[in-house]
């Protein structure tokens, strides 16, 4: 069993790396896998040109060289895809929407490859106490692209950071870990 989790957060260490660390710890109580974190901020991921050249030319490719070579074997290798980021402006991070919009290409670059066998989770930190759109917006997108994607979602996680951030929050890492021992993949 692979995990491939990608930290959308700027910061390493940050709150959203601490709450994707207690999910896996949760998963990995469980379940024998091996888990690969990637740093999302070192990626070097360019913009998806819309071209549709992995729709339309011959060999289905995507025509952009970056680090998208590296990052979509482990995705192709995984069983679970954890997606962590913060809520910034409503949204996903920047370095998490360039990963989103080149998963485009994955539904037409390999015929063989199939998402119908995988799970993604997101796992998401914001700064705005609830009643808060940016959790529902972000959850909205997740949905949205793993039904177009055809892949199963194995769950969405979110933590308020604005009052106490989450290496102090004990309910939010006991929360983080129970879920993640409750994944099945």
């Amino acid at each position: 069993m692979n995990i491939v989790s990608f930290l959308g957060s700027p910061r390493k260490n940050g709150n959203t790396s601490l709450l994707l660390d207690k999910v896996l710890d949760g998963i990995l109580s469980k379940n024998d896998a091996q888990s690969e974190i990637v740093f999302l901020q070192n990626s070097n991921i360019k913009p998806c040109m819309g071209c549709n050249s992995c729709k339309n030319n011959e060999d289905k490719t995507c025509v952009i060289n970056d680090d998208m070579k590296d990052i979509v074997p482990k995705i192709k290798k995984s069983d679970l895809i954890i997606l962590a980021t913060p809520i910034y402006w409503w949204s996903v991070t920047a370095q998490m929407k360039l990963l989103i919009d080149r998963l485009y290409a994955l539904n037409f670059t390999d015929r063989s490859f199939d998402f119908h066998n995988k799970k993604v989770m997101l796992l998401m930190t914001y700064e705005g106490e609830l009643p808060n759109s940016g959790p529902e917006t972000v959850e909205k997108l997740f949905k949205e692209v793993c039904a177009y994607l055809n892949v199963g979602v194995a769950g969405v996680l979110g933590v308020c950071t604005g009052e106490v951030e989450v290496s102090k929050n004990l309910d939010a890492l006991k929360k983080a870990y129970e879920f993640g021992e409750k994944v099945e993949f």
